[in-house]
Protein backbone atom coordinates (compact mmCIF):
# COMPACT_ATOMS: atom_id res chain seq x y z
CA UNK A 1 0.00 0.00 0.00
CA UNK A 2 2.83 2.10 0.49
CA UNK A 3 4.76 1.72 -2.71
CA UNK A 4 1.82 2.26 -4.25
CA UNK A 5 0.55 5.52 -2.82
CA UNK A 6 3.98 6.90 -3.26
CA UNK A 7 3.78 5.93 -7.09
CA UNK A 8 0.66 7.92 -6.71
CA UNK A 9 2.58 10.91 -5.18
CA UNK A 10 5.29 10.70 -7.73
CA UNK A 11 3.55 10.57 -10.76
CA UNK A 12 1.43 14.08 -9.12
CA UNK A 13 4.81 15.63 -8.53
CA UNK A 14 5.96 15.09 -11.92
CA UNK A 15 3.17 16.23 -13.55
CA UNK A 16 2.84 19.22 -11.39
CA UNK A 17 6.41 20.64 -11.81
CA UNK A 18 7.46 22.99 -12.86
CA UNK A 19 5.03 24.96 -10.96
CA UNK A 20 4.34 25.58 -7.19
CA UNK A 21 2.71 22.28 -5.14
CA UNK A 22 1.84 21.73 -2.20
CA UNK A 23 1.88 18.27 -0.31
CA UNK A 24 -1.01 15.94 -1.96
CA UNK A 25 -0.79 13.92 1.34
CA UNK A 26 -1.47 14.25 5.03
CA UNK A 27 -1.37 11.50 8.13
CA UNK A 28 -4.18 10.84 10.46
CA UNK A 29 -3.01 9.11 13.79
CA UNK A 30 -5.56 7.24 16.64
CA UNK A 31 -4.17 7.38 19.77
CA UNK A 32 -5.00 6.29 23.18
CA UNK A 33 -5.18 4.31 26.06
CA UNK A 34 -7.52 1.03 27.32
CA UNK A 35 -7.55 1.07 30.97
CA UNK A 36 -7.46 -2.03 33.32
CA UNK A 37 -9.75 0.47 36.03
CA UNK A 38 -13.19 0.60 35.81
CA UNK A 39 -15.56 2.78 37.66
CA UNK A 40 -19.30 2.88 38.54
CA UNK A 41 -21.26 5.88 38.92
CA UNK A 42 -24.29 5.58 41.00
CA UNK A 43 -27.20 8.02 42.54
CA UNK A 44 -28.64 7.83 45.76
CA UNK A 45 -32.79 7.37 45.04
CA UNK A 46 -32.17 5.39 42.38
CA UNK A 47 -31.70 8.74 40.02
CA UNK A 48 -35.22 10.05 40.80
CA UNK A 49 -36.32 13.63 41.96
CA UNK A 50 -40.16 13.70 42.40
CA UNK A 51 -41.28 16.93 42.60
CA UNK A 52 -45.20 15.93 42.88
CA UNK A 53 -48.03 18.43 41.50
CA UNK A 54 -47.36 22.06 41.06
CA UNK A 55 -50.45 24.14 41.24
CA UNK A 56 -50.26 26.66 38.24
CA UNK A 57 -51.59 29.37 40.63
CA UNK A 58 -48.24 28.96 42.61
CA UNK A 59 -46.06 29.89 39.68
CA UNK A 60 -45.04 33.54 39.83
CA UNK A 61 -46.71 35.15 36.50
CA UNK A 62 -43.47 37.51 35.47
CA UNK A 63 -40.17 35.80 36.84
CA UNK A 64 -39.23 31.95 36.99
CA UNK A 65 -40.36 29.81 40.13
CA UNK A 66 -38.13 28.16 42.39
CA UNK A 67 -40.15 24.78 43.15
CA UNK A 68 -38.07 22.62 44.37
CA UNK A 69 -34.38 22.39 46.19
CA UNK A 70 -33.27 18.83 46.36
CA UNK A 71 -30.38 16.49 47.55
CA UNK A 72 -29.13 13.86 45.62
CA UNK A 73 -25.62 12.17 46.08
CA UNK A 74 -23.63 10.71 43.08
CA UNK A 75 -21.53 7.75 44.25
CA UNK A 76 -18.36 7.09 42.03
CA UNK A 77 -17.25 3.75 42.98
CA UNK A 78 -13.63 2.32 40.96
CA UNK A 79 -11.73 -0.56 40.88
CA UNK A 80 -8.21 1.75 41.65
CA UNK A 81 -7.32 4.72 41.96
CA UNK A 82 -7.59 6.81 38.49
CA UNK A 83 -8.25 10.29 37.39
CA UNK A 84 -11.65 10.85 36.11
CA UNK A 85 -14.29 13.49 35.37
CA UNK A 86 -18.40 13.45 35.18
CA UNK A 87 -19.35 14.30 31.67
CA UNK A 88 -23.25 15.13 32.43
CA UNK A 89 -25.36 15.11 29.52
CA UNK A 90 -28.87 16.73 28.83
CA UNK A 91 -31.63 14.18 28.04
CA UNK A 92 -33.67 17.27 26.66
CA UNK A 93 -31.35 19.49 25.34
CA UNK A 94 -32.46 22.88 24.02
CA UNK A 95 -35.36 22.94 26.69
CA UNK A 96 -33.96 24.92 29.35
CA UNK A 97 -34.63 28.47 29.29
CA UNK A 98 -30.36 29.13 29.99
CA UNK A 99 -27.67 27.02 30.12
CA UNK A 100 -28.76 24.20 32.19
CA UNK A 101 -30.68 20.84 32.06
CA UNK A 102 -34.13 20.93 30.25
CA UNK A 103 -37.39 20.24 32.05
CA UNK A 104 -39.02 19.29 28.60
CA UNK A 105 -41.77 20.80 26.73
CA UNK A 106 -45.16 21.92 26.92
CA UNK A 107 -47.75 20.44 24.39
CA UNK A 108 -47.56 23.79 22.89
CA UNK A 109 -43.58 23.69 21.85
CA UNK A 110 -43.16 26.08 25.19
CA UNK A 111 -39.72 25.69 27.72
CA UNK A 112 -41.01 24.00 30.74
CA UNK A 113 -38.28 25.03 32.91
CA UNK A 114 -34.69 23.46 34.06
CA UNK A 115 -32.72 22.07 36.58
CA UNK A 116 -29.73 23.34 37.82
CA UNK A 117 -27.06 20.40 40.15
CA UNK A 118 -25.42 22.40 42.41
CA UNK A 119 -22.04 20.77 44.13
CA UNK A 120 -22.20 21.58 47.89
CA UNK A 121 -19.33 19.03 48.56
CA UNK A 122 -16.91 16.06 47.54
CA UNK A 123 -15.26 14.20 49.26
CA UNK A 124 -13.30 10.87 48.64
CA UNK A 125 -13.52 9.06 51.69
CA UNK A 126 -11.79 10.64 53.91
CA UNK A 127 -10.66 13.83 52.41
CA UNK A 128 -12.76 17.17 51.39
CA UNK A 129 -11.87 17.72 47.68
CA UNK A 130 -12.40 21.03 45.36
CA UNK A 131 -14.65 20.40 42.05
CA UNK A 132 -13.22 21.77 39.00
CA UNK A 133 -14.52 21.99 35.67
CA UNK A 134 -13.72 22.18 31.89
CA UNK A 135 -14.51 22.16 28.09
CA UNK A 136 -11.56 20.80 26.89
CA UNK A 137 -10.28 18.46 29.25
CA UNK A 138 -6.95 20.49 29.37
CA UNK A 139 -7.47 23.71 31.07
CA UNK A 140 -10.15 23.77 34.27
CA UNK A 141 -10.96 26.53 36.90
CA UNK A 142 -13.12 25.77 40.05
CA UNK A 143 -16.82 24.70 39.69
CA UNK A 144 -20.11 25.05 41.63
CA UNK A 145 -22.38 22.80 39.71
CA UNK A 146 -22.92 20.33 36.72
CA UNK A 147 -23.41 21.87 33.82
CA UNK A 148 -23.91 20.59 30.54
CA UNK A 149 -20.89 20.59 28.14
CA UNK A 150 -18.37 20.72 30.64
CA UNK A 151 -16.68 18.05 32.61
CA UNK A 152 -16.88 17.83 36.53
CA UNK A 153 -13.63 16.47 38.47
CA UNK A 154 -12.09 17.14 41.48
CA UNK A 155 -8.44 17.94 43.09
CA UNK A 156 -6.89 18.89 46.04
CA UNK A 157 -7.73 22.27 48.07
CA UNK A 158 -6.45 25.13 46.01
CA UNK A 159 -5.59 23.06 42.89
CA UNK A 160 -5.84 22.95 39.22
CA UNK A 161 -5.59 20.02 37.62
CA UNK A 162 -7.65 16.64 38.52
CA UNK A 163 -6.10 14.08 40.82
CA UNK A 164 -6.19 10.63 41.32
CA UNK A 165 -8.95 8.79 43.49
CA UNK A 166 -10.87 5.76 43.90
CA UNK A 167 -14.46 5.99 45.37
CA UNK A 168 -15.59 9.78 45.21
CA UNK A 169 -19.03 11.16 46.54
CA UNK A 170 -20.54 14.37 45.01
CA UNK A 171 -23.03 15.73 47.59
CA UNK A 172 -25.41 17.87 44.81
CA UNK A 173 -28.27 19.86 46.07
CA UNK A 174 -30.84 20.30 42.58
CA UNK A 175 -32.72 23.48 42.40
CA UNK A 176 -35.64 23.22 39.50
CA UNK A 177 -37.55 25.87 38.40
CA UNK A 178 -40.73 26.51 36.08
CA UNK A 179 -40.40 29.31 33.38
CA UNK A 180 -42.07 32.43 34.04
CA UNK A 181 -46.48 31.60 34.20
CA UNK A 182 -47.15 34.04 31.40
CA UNK A 183 -45.10 32.11 28.98
CA UNK A 184 -46.76 29.09 29.46
CA UNK A 185 -50.22 27.24 28.55
CA UNK A 186 -51.08 25.56 31.51
CA UNK A 187 -54.75 25.06 30.41
CA UNK A 188 -54.02 21.29 31.24
CA UNK A 189 -51.52 18.79 33.05
CA UNK A 190 -48.22 19.54 32.44
CA UNK A 191 -45.10 16.42 32.98
CA UNK A 192 -42.06 17.62 34.22
CA UNK A 193 -40.03 15.81 32.18
CA UNK A 194 -36.43 16.43 33.19
CA UNK A 195 -33.49 13.71 32.71
CA UNK A 196 -29.97 13.99 32.20
CA UNK A 197 -26.96 11.43 32.38
CA UNK A 198 -23.89 11.18 33.84
CA UNK A 199 -21.04 9.90 32.08
CA UNK A 200 -17.19 8.90 33.78
CA UNK A 201 -14.76 9.89 31.15
CA UNK A 202 -11.20 8.68 31.89
CA UNK A 203 -8.68 11.34 32.09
Amino acid sequence: MKKYFAALTTTALISAAPFAFAASSTDLTVTGLITPVACTPTFSDGGVIDLGKISSSDLNLTSNTLVGTNPIQLVVACDAAISFALNPIDNQPSTSFGDWFGLGMTDDDEKLGQYVPKVKRITDGTNTLDAIKSTDGISWVKADDAQPGYLLSFTNTGGSQPIDAKDVTFELEVDTYIARADSLTLNNEVIIDGSATFEVKYL
